[in-house]
């Protein structure tokens, strides 16, 4: 167990320093292919892709779908990492997190964390069919 909540927070961190590094670096997208949609003042959704075990799963699609019909699809980046933003008229709370990949199903999702309503962490369980 402690362990596994290690990895939480090196993950909790990584995330934080690629979005750092994505916004400063790379605020047009680059290396790590975030959309730059800060443009509509929302917060930030992001987590992680992962498999029942902890492995990080790249290039799964990502579906962000607001209750209003509003919805983002993007794809995770090679460490599984997914990071995007609704209009900050969507509340957090209306918004569900929809993966797929080939070879896996989705099983649950898990979310971390709400830092002041500006991000939502939410992580995508998937294991192999």
């Amino acid at each position: 167990m402690k362990i596994f909540l290690s990895k939480i927070r090196f993950d909790f961190f990584r995330v934080l320093a690629l979005m750092i590094i994505s916004t400063y670096s790379n605020a047009g997208g680059g290396e790590y292919e975030f959309t730059d949609d800060t443009g509509l003042a929302g917060p930030a959704y992001f987590g992680f892709i992962r498999q029942d075990g902890g492995s990080n799963i790249a290039a799964a699609k990502v579906i962000l779908r607001a209750k209003n019909g509003e919805k983002v699809e993007l794809k995770s980046n090679v460490l599984g990492v997914y990071r995007s933003h609704f209009s900050k008229d969507i509340k957090p709370a209306d918004v569900e997190l929809l993966c797929e990949k080939p070879g896996y199903k989705q099983v649950k999702t898990v979310n971390r964390s709400s830092v002041a309503g500006r991000y939502i962490e939410t992580d995508c369980i998937m294991q192999k069919n």
